[in-house]
């Protein structure tokens, strides 16, 4: 018999990460290409790993912030490339929303693995990206230590769940 699905448990915090890890990514997807499209690739968000690595590219925050009024055909590739990127996130955050309220929050293993991995697979296109503007000189820290977070979530998430589905097992046993 399994048990009853409990959120004061391993799996109940998994489940809650996994949720808010997936509400995170629609809410950015959302957010994101809001300010872009009503402010141009100049605006607070970063058009691709952060603000100043960005605006590093095409000249320094002055550029950046001009970039709408000056070159608005370049503005326009900018943002429409991001705005394309969060579509790819806002799919992603639905999904995993839909996979962890329905399947992972009935203890089943491989959902969680699922998640994780596809939240993860971004990691060797970041470390592209970034050794790309690295190479450039474009500043890196920044945008490394903002996206850090979103790899070491989900390996969290991942953990409780494990922990709590081999709890729930050994009750299950014992």
């Amino acid at each position: 018999m399994v048990n009853e699905f409990r959120w004061r448990s391993w799996l109940g915090i998994s489940v809650l990460l996994f949720l808010l890890y997936g509400a995170v990514n629609v809410l950015a997807a959302i957010l994101v290409p809001a300010t872009l499209v009503a402010g141009g690739a100049g605006g607070p968000t970063g058009v691709v790993l952060d603000p100043d690595a960005d605006a590093y590219l095409v000249g320094g925050m002055q550029v950046m912030a001009a970039l709408r009024h000056d070159n608005p055909k370049l503005d326009t590739l900018l943002v429409s490339s991001m705005v394309g990127m969060c579509s790819q996130m806002m799919a992603f955050g639905i999904m995993a929303i839909a996979v962890t309220w329905f399947v992972i929050r009935r203890a089943i293993a491989w959902s969680m693995w699922a998640v994780t991995a596809a939240a993860l697979i971004q990691v060797p296109y970041y470390a592209v990206i970034t050794s790309m503007y690295a190479g450039q000189g474009a500043p890196v820290a920044g945008g490394i230590i903002g996206l850090a977070p979103f790899y070491v979530w989900p390996l969290i998430a991942l953990a409780a769940g494990l922990i709590g589905l081999r709890r729930q097992r050994l009750s299950v046993v014992g």
